[in-house]
């Protein structure tokens, strides 16, 4: 009996966390059509609790709320809308109004500098008072220069600028989208410096409210100290600081490309921002050790509507991914995606924004999302792309048991974009192989991976196949025994979609849960034909007669697809096949009596295998008798 994967579960959890019920699919995702009521309506509902430091896991999960309730707003009416506008609102509007999310007193004035404190692409915002009971948003007010200017607001400052010049400059990413008067200056980026760490969120960023295209301008707001106390990962108040700057940064330049992207293309690239401009900071590294658990979970996944939902955490380690892209084909690559996201077909879904990308690498997001999953089998080592792999943990196996000859298959089901890796036992056979299959029109993939030397930095070989439209394949590696480990790799990469959900806030994927079951094998010989009725060469047959074909051992893939029978003019005679697993037998019975005196051929297609994805002999295949 083939032995089940037991981590699939795990993929069923993802798709049972989707939102209940029917989802109403559109053929293409427009501003106007991109959320629901009941979608905004929990995005508000969300987005006020982790605003108050409820379900904050990460301390990212306020941006991609207020993205999806900026996207929903038109949706909303009365309280609702009254109340989701006060969360999009710029700190400084309605000042000390109950329940707004806004400073309680006015912007630093005199003796202190006037906030805010422009450069050249940012303005940063801060207040220097309080009131008795209130919030206290104040930054560290000390001016060491005797400017008047708070250090911080100088600090944070020189922080975004730094940023501006590796994303803009360096990196080529668009401007941001400018915001009219907002905020005081066009031209620039307002920060607003709040305290953000007593709920647990470093910073966020959102569009304002009210626009109606795709293309959107926003603004950003950090903490006010980014204090050990409330953010006890960190010594040094700047490094919170730095990443947090350049990953909501890159969220205003999203925005600026395409406001309606997918949320998990949105966090991976802003959390893979973080590490392009402050290297030294390694705070990705703190989202892969979930993430190494859950490769069954699809690549894509973002539950919008819970942010307390366990797997969110997927998206931010889905950084690899784009690490991953940037070692192959470069950093222009992940900025090609975010140029090409409304040119799609259909616009802003993101495998399509990274196929268009890929495309111009002479790539596409199957090929590379296959090679990508085969890799992280042994990601750890510095033989394979990821540089800092060593430092990262390893990828969970889907299975405690190994894979081998002779041991039970593995199966069960797997999501859109997701995979499964599975130990198999290094022999001394002189091969081996792993023999998978997939549905007929599922797009995946099958690997053998082996590591010899250290898992740190032994070198690494990849068998890998591709089944763009699903089927059986096989891999091999040669003398198994020189490996330290050997992984199989299975693939379900289909990312076929029926439309957006607006009730899930999700694309309609539907490829998911595809049966998918491999098995390993030392056997590489063909099956052989042990005997044929009618046999080669017969005359006088009877025009009644079927056919009958016994293999040597068991074999799968015998259909009327793979068994014919080709009459006079090589026309395919109508019949009914079957195939007997026990007597190793097939039989095909025409629908109707053989012309008289006429010559017959039997062929058998590939796609006749034994259990080790063995081929008959090209000898076997054909051979010819006639009627009487």
């Amino acid at each position: 009996m083939p032995r089940r994967l037991p981590l699939i579960s795990l993929a069923a959890l993802a798709v049972a966390a989707a939102l209940p019920g029917p989802a109403a699919a559109t053929g293409s995702r427009s501003l106007h059509a991109a959320s629901s009521h009941r979608a905004a309506a929990q995005a508000l509902v969300k987005a006020e609790a982790v605003r108050h430091g409820r379900h904050v896991k990460t301390g990212r999960e306020l941006t991609p709320l207020l993205k999806d309730l900026a996207v929903g707003l038109s949706k909303l009416h009365g309280s609702q809308h009254a109340r989701a506008r006060r969360l999009l609102l710029r700190p400084t509007i309605g000042q000390a109004q109950t329940g707004e999310d806004s400073y309680t007193v006015p912007e630093s004035g005199p003796p202190l500098a006037s906030s805010p404190f422009c450069s050249a692409h940012f303005c940063i915002h801060w207040v220097a008072t309080m009131l008795p009971g209130q919030v206290d948003d104040r930054p560290p007010l000390q001016s060491n220069d005797g400017d008047n200017i708070p250090d911080y607001v100088q600090t944070m400052d020189r922080v975004f600028e730094n940023v501006y010049q590796q994303e803009n400059v360096r990196m080529a990413w668009q401007a941001p989208i400018p915001d009219g008067t907002r905020g005081g200056d066009m031209n620039k980026v307002d920060v607003y410096i709040k305290q953000l760490g007593d709920q647990g969120i470093f910073g966020y960023s959102t569009p304002d409210p009210g626009q109606k295209t795709n293309s959107q301008f926003a603004y950003l707001v950090m903490d006010n100290n980014f204090s050990h106390a409330e953010y006890p990962r960190y010594t040094d108040p700047i490094l919170p600081m730095e990443v947090t700057a350049a990953h909501e940064y890159n969220h205003v330049l999203q925005f600026g490309y395409d406001v309606l992207q997918d949320s998990w293309m949105f966090e991976a690239t802003a959390v893979w921002m973080e590490d392009k401009v402050y290297t030294d900071v390694n705070d990705y590294v703190s989202y892969l050790k979930p993430w190494a658990q859950l490769t069954q979970v699809p690549l894509t996944r973002f539950n919008s509507a819970d942010p307390s939902d366990a797997l969110n955490v997927k998206v931010y380690g889905d950084a690899v991914w784009n690490r991953w892209i940037d070692a192959h084909y470069g950093p222009d690559t992940i900025r090609g995606a975010w140029e090409k996201s409304t040119q799609t077909k259909p616009p802003s879904f993101a495998p399509g924004a990274y196929n268009a990308s890929l495309a111009t690498r002479g790539t596409s997001f199957f090929e590379a999302f296959t090679r990508f999953a085969a890799d992280t089998a042994e990601w750890r080592s510095t033989a394979g792309p990821f540089e800092e792999g060593p430092t990262w943990p390893d990828v969970a196996r889907a299975s405690s048991k190994n894979l081998g000859p002779g041991a039970p298959a593995v199966s069960g089901h797997l999501d859109h974009t997701a995979y499964a890796l599975v130990n198999v036992t290094p022999t001394s056979d002189a091969r081996v192989k792993l023999v998978g299959r997939l549905p007929k029109g599922t797009a995946g993939a099958f690997a053998l991976v082996g590591r010899t030397g250290p898992e740190t930095s032994g070198p690494v070989e990849v068998d890998l196949k591709r089944l763009p439209r699903g089927g059986a394949t096989s891999v091999t590696l040669t003398d198994p025994k020189r490996f330290a480990r050997i992984t199989a790799v299975l693939v379900n990469a289909d990312v076929s979609q029926s439309g957006f959900s607006q009730l899930a806030n999700d694309w309609q994927f539907t490829k998911n849960g595809q049966a998918v079951s491999a098995l390993v094998s030392n056997d590489f010989t063909a099956p052989r034909v042990r005997n044929r009725t009618p046999g080669p060469g017969r005359h006088g047959v009877s025009r009644t007669s079927g056919v009958s074909v016994r293999f040597s051992e068991a074999v799968s893939g015998v259909s009327s697809s793979t068994l014919r029978l080709i009459g006079p003019g090589g026309r395919r005679v109508g019949a009914r096949v079957t195939y007997d697993a026990r007597q190793q037998r097939a039989r095909l019975v025409p629908k109707r009596g053989l012309a008289a005196h006429r010559s017959y051929t039997v062929r058998i297609l590939s796609g006749v295998v034994d259990r080790g994805d063995n081929e008959l002999r090209a000898a076997d295949r054909t051979w010819r008798f006639t009627t009487g």
